[in-house]
């Protein structure tokens, strides 16, 4: 790849792409797949495949997803992960992103994904982590997740703290995989194909800072549901705290860890 941004392409993120170029996906099923986004990366970066399947648990994304991928070969369906509808060994390529930390019973959904995934089939997982040399900016992100997870738990909706490299890694050493590789970047892949790749070299662009302050915001106005009045005022102020620093270092995504493995033949 040609005219990268300079941190984007000393990130990583050029060397997962052409790992996962290496990779015919054939029928790939992606997990939590929201409205796309990883489909979407898939389709970019695989050196071939044939169809993508598609599962989430959000109705609204779900039908994002589907005018997203119009006229092509996507299938999207309603459908919880921990207990997939289809039958053993029925593709190529299952794949998650981003999506670990939200489940509530991770082992559940590991185990389903490993099920119904071809022996020698490719298990691709990328999540981002809290732990390594992280910038300024990226722990602003994280600090910002970690609030925004420290809300939806108490309103009852799962969301933990962004894992660390050693816990994605332990998380999947429990799965029947072999030739595991992992792969981190300072970036996502998907940054390699945004349009905006050249405005997110700078964390505190005005666009991204105003971006981040609206989610601070929005979820600010969750905590009138926040029935102990304390936590409410902690979170509150720390939600204020958030916004400056937003401000002062800017914002961006934390490193990310790419697994990519095979299933075992029995």
């Amino acid at each position: 790849m040609e005219n990268l941004p300079k941190r984007l392409a000393a990130s990583g993120a050029v060397e997962m792409w052409g790992r996962l170029g290496s990779i015919s996906g054939g029928k790939v099923l992606d997990i939590a797949t929201g409205k796309g986004d990883f489909i979407s990366v898939l389709m970019k970066t695989l050196k071939d495949y044939d169809s993508f399947v598609g599962i989430d648990i959000s109705r609204e994304d779900l039908e994002s997803a589907k005018k997203r991928f119009k006229d092509q070969p996507v299938e999207l369906l309603e459908m919880n992960a921990e207990s997939l509808e289809f039958d053993d060994n029925s593709f190529d390529t299952v794949s998650m992103a981003y999506s670990l930390h939200h489940l509530d019973r991770i082992d559940k959904v590991l185990t389903e994904m490993q099920r119904v995934l071809k022996p020698g089939g490719n298990l691709i997982i990328q999540e981002e982590f809290r732990d390594g040399d992280q910038t300024e900016a990226q722990k602003t992100n994280l600090l910002q997740h970690t609030w925004d997870a420290e809300i939806d738990t108490l309103l009852g909706k799962t969301h933990r703290e962004t894992f660390t490299r050693h816990e994605i890694k332990e998380l999947l050493s429990h799965m029947q995989l072999e030739q595991v590789e992992i792969l981190e970047s300072t970036r996502p892949v998907k940054c390699l194909s945004c349009e905006k790749r050249y405005k997110c070299e700078d964390p505190k662009d005005e666009e991204n800072i105003q971006g981040q302050i609206k989610e601070i915001d929005d979820n600010l106005k969750k905590l009138q549901d926040v029935a102990d009045p304390e936590t409410r005022k902690d979170l509150q102020k720390r939600g204020e705290d958030l916004k400056e620093r937003n401000k002062e270092f800017g914002n961006a995504t934390p490193s990310t860890l790419l697994a990519i493995g095979k299933k075992r033949a029995h």
